[in-house]
C-alpha cells in the first residue's frame, strides 16, 4: 500500500504456492480483509490472470457443502 499524500508505504509478502510468470498487482487491503473475514477457512485460493484484471478469491476447504462462494476483487493502479 502507498499513500503519496502522507509519504507512507507498506508491502507484505505472503507464503503461497504459485504457478506462472511473475506478476506485480495491487489490491485495496480493506477489501481483501473484508472478504477474508467473511470466510470460515484457513486457506484460500487467489486466482490472477494479469495485473489489470480482477482476481478471484475462493475457499480451498468449504465447510458448508450446500454453499459455494467466489469473491471478485478489482486491482488498483500501481505507480
Amino acid at each position: 500500500a502507498e499513500d503519496v499524500d502522507f509519504n507512507n508505504k507498506s508491502e507484505e509478502v505472503l507464503n503461497c504456492t504459485y504457478n506462472g510468470d511473475d506478476i506485480t498487482i495491487g489490491f485495496n487491503s480493506r477489501f481483501i480483509n473484508e472478504m477474508l473475514n467473511n470466510l470460515d477457512t484457513e486457506s484460500v485460493r487467489l486466482e490472477l490472470s494479469s495485473a489489470n484484471r480482477a482476481g478471484l478469491i475462493s475457499p480451498i476447504y468449504n465447510e458448508t457443502r450446500e454453499e459455494s462462494i467466489i469473491m471478485l476483487v478489482m486491482p488498483i493502479m500501481l505507480s
